[in-house]
């Protein structure tokens, strides 16, 4: 036997545990149906109902009592729809879905409040900017001064420089 002939037999096993873990802890296992397969089966059942094609008694039963079944037991999980937005159209803002479920919507961004002015129209130039007030007169700046010179040794040479940080 190989290593990948083992490494394969060792997955395999250690998938069928994890399996029955699950099942032990009721918990739906991918490709394992439960509650996804049932609900799309009565899809099913009702799109065919819907447009009028013939529907086995026996099924209708069989998927009603499954789902019974699965909601008894706590293993169906929450039953909401998806919300449908028609083609073309942008989807709805943000939080306007946690609006909706009683979720408080988030504060708008600092300055959302203030109205801003439009931008001008294309070739136009920029209206000038509302009278503001003359700037006050600043003091004129200071005048540089000599650049800092290294400080010398008494004997008039310079300090060598500091030694390198990885030393």
């Amino acid at each position: 036997m190989s290593f990948f002939e083992r490494a394969k037999a060792a997955a395999t096993d250690l998938a069928s545990k994890a399996d029955v873990a699950m099942q032990q802890a009721g918990i739906n296992t991918p490709g394992g149906g439960g509650g996804e397969r049932t609900l799309r089966d009565l899809g099913v059942l009702a799109y065919l109902e819907a447009t009028g094609r013939p529907v086995e008694a026996a099924d209708r039963e069989r998927v009603l009592g499954e789902l019974r079944e699965l909601e008894s037991s706590g293993r169906l999980g929450p039953l909401t729809l998806t919300p449908s937005y028609a083609p073309g159209t942008p989807p709805p803002p943000p939080g306007a879905a946690a609006a909706g479920a009683g979720v408080p919507a988030a504060p708008p961004p600092p300055g959302a409040g203030a109205p801003a002015a439009p931008p001008p129209p294309p070739g136009a130039s920029a209206p000038p900017p509302a009278s503001a007030p003359p700037p006050a007169s600043a003091p004129p700046p200071p005048p540089p001064s000599a650049p800092d010179e290294p400080p010398t040794t008494p004997s008039g040479a310079t300090p060598p420089p500091p030694p390198p940080s990885w030393a």
